[in-house]
């Protein structure tokens, strides 16, 4: 085995464990939307109006 094969293995090795993180990132923001969509529907709002509410909590940081 060459160096440069060498060198091409480990970059596969870390590229392998980065996608593996990014791909567990992507499922929890997944379960995150769930979890948000599930908890507005028992309270009965519509979907993204949280997102109203906590962008005026936000303003408010800012003016305040």
């Amino acid at each position: 085995m060459s160096s440069t094969e060498r060198a091409k293995d480990k970059v596969e090795r870390v590229a392998g464990a980065a996608r593996a993180r990014m791909g567990n990132m992507a499922q929890n923001e997944r379960s995150e939307a769930e979890r948000v969509a599930r908890r507005d529907e028992i309270r009965g709002e519509q979907p993204g109006e949280h997102v109203q509410e906590d962008a005026r909590d936000t303003r408010d940081d800012f003016s305040s």
